[in-house]
């Protein structure tokens, strides 16, 4: 009876790291629902992390426990790989790099509905964590009404039997019902679990597209970034940066208002992704800059890829029925970089944007590299 009970009690470090999460603000109660996809592999996900810690000589805090976390469940990709950077380095892994990892790939989910994750996940472990002692406590007095049976049995004149098999037959049932009551808790909030993570998911998924346009926003496209700046070099492929910017935009907000403006933005998003390959990664880089990131490309490629974008947007409809008031002709302007082996991704995107630069100055509606500038 007592062996039944083993595989719900090794739930208790899991359940303690999760209390331990939830108390702080963090936000990293987000990293037990995401990926658990049952109590029994998020509890060896939850080991695993924490041995790492330990491994690692880290402070057992929620934010190097959910960088470790997410690192064991594998499914966040330029986390891992710029983790799995560091370990190879001859420093090791330090607090602050882990900081850095978890700022980096991590945070940033919508604070409101990750606080009702917290709560709701939080009152889930205080249900299971009431069944779990109540079960204790019948399985200890369990115990001991086995103790005071065996020793009724071997003593020298022992009291009926029938008496005793019968007591212990009916602390068996109260055991049994017990046990079935915490399977009951447990089984609802395992699907209450299944609701949150698909709740998060949601989350995350938003958190990470730019609401106007649709496309990936500015911190989607950095781990896109880095996740492509660390597969160029190890792969030794071309990688292409494309900064690309909407001549006079002010100019249209000032004249037609900001709705329109933002009409004009989504237009420009359509236009562009018109041209996107499967595996390319378009992104809104901020205000009425827009990014593309161009894997296995060479420097022509991504500047015919840039010729092509001009010409998409410069035939893009912008009148009346499109972005609701007759803008004109609406331009971009694109600067192209390629990616050097030895460059971070900040000088990687320094070049694109210095290539953005030279063609806005030399007469916009125009692609330039950080080489060579092209007249349309």
């Amino acid at each position: 009876m007592l062996r039944g009970i083993q595989p719900v009690m090794v739930l208790l470090p899991f359940f303690n790291v999760v209390l331990h999460v939830v108390a702080k603000e963090e936000g990293i109660a987000t990293v037990s629902i995401e990926y658990s996809e049952s109590l029994e592999e998020a509890t060896q996900i939850a080991r695993t992390a924490l041995l790492l810690v330990s491994q690692f000589s880290l402070p057992a805090n929620p934010v190097n426990y959910a960088v470790l976390y997410e690192y064991v469940a594998g499914q966040n990709p330029p986390l891992n790989e710029a983790l799995e950077q560091l370990r190879e380095s001859a420093e090791g892994l330090t607090n602050e790099q882990v900081n850095s990892l978890y700022h980096n790939f991590i945070s940033g989910i919508d604070e409101q509905a990750l606080k009702e994750v917290r709560q709701t996940l939080s009152s889930m472990v205080e249900s299971i964590q009431g069944s779990l002692a109540k079960v204790s406590q019948e399985s200890h007095v369990y115990q001991e009404h086995l103790g005071v049976a065996t020793k009724k049995l071997t003593d020298d004149e022992p009291p009926g039997v029938v008496d005793i098999v019968t007591h212990l037959i009916d602390e068996t049932m109260r055991m049994q019902a017990a046990s079935r009551s915490l399977q009951e808790e447990l089984a609802k909030n395992n699907k209450d679990l299944s609701s949150l993570r698909t709740e998060f998911k949601r989350v995350r998924a938003e958190s990470m597209m730019d609401s106007l346009t649709g496309i990936q926003n500015r911190r989607a496209f950095d781990h896109s970034l880095a996740a492509a700046h660390e597969h160029a070099k190890i792969c030794n492929e071309p990688l292409c940066l494309l900064l690309v910017d909407i001549d006079h935009f002010k100019k249209v907000n000032d004249t037609h208002g900001h709705v329109v403006g933002d009409a004009v933005l989504k237009q420009v998003a359509n236009a562009i992704d018109d041209v996107v390959r499967g595996g390319d990664v378009l992104a809104r880089y901020g205000g009425e800059e827009f990014v593309l990131l161009l894997p296995n490309t060479s420097m022509g490629g991504a500047e015919r890829v840039a010729d092509n974008i001009c010409n998409q947007v410069r035939n893009q409809k912008m009148d009346s029925a499109h972005v609701g008031k007759d803008v004109g002709w609406v331009t971009v302007s694109v600067g192209v970089a390629l990616f050097y082996s030895n460059e971070t991704t900040e000088q990687f995107v320094v070049r694109a944007d210095t290539a953005l630069y030279h063609a806005k100055e030399s007469g916009r509606n125009r692609v330039c590299t950080n080489e060579v500038r092209q007249t349309l």
